[in-house]
């Protein structure tokens, strides 16, 4: 958390999909800050050590060229010790059961994975405002927030 507003990064292999939960979680208060993918997601990550240590959750795409969004979610975890129980959704316009296969795949490889996921969104039509209503929750009763 910066000042009063939550830091929330959101990694998103879609210009558009990126652009649309920028708009919707900036004006729900959020602070926002973008990657389109796993390795600008590290770059980012490596240039701002004091996001590592603001950042209060990740929205990840599920579908992304170099990794999917659960990997990420438990890679992460794994590489930034300020990030081992950052809670992180994923936001992806696959189908909800492929979702929950790949992830059960991810967590039995990963303990990261299995404490920090909080659940999935669909991109549906009024998936954002229900996205900030998911992220609120989460973060209402994160520990240390």
């Amino acid at each position: 958390m910066r000042g009063d507003k939550y830091v929330i990064v959101h990694v998103d292999d879609s210009p558009t999909a990126r652009e649309l939960v920028r708009e919707s979680l900036v004006e729900a208060g959020f602070e926002v800050h973008s990657a389109e993918d796993a390795q600008s997601l590290e770059r980012l990550l490596l240039d701002a050590p004091d996001l590592r240590n603001d950042l209060d959750l990740l929205v990840l795409d599920m579908e992304m060229p170099d990794m999917m969004g659960a990997q990420v979610g438990a890679v992460v975890m794994e590489v930034y010790p300020e990030l081992e129980r950052k809670p992180f959704i994923i936001y992806s316009g696959k189908d909800e059961d492929w979702v929950e296969k790949m992830s059960r795949e991810v967590a039995s490889m990963s303990e990261a994975f299995t404490r920090n996921f909080k659940g999935y969104q669909a991109k549906e039509p009024g998936a954002a405002e229900r996205l900030v209503r998911m992220i609120n929750s989460i973060l209402k009763n994160q520990p240390g927030t």
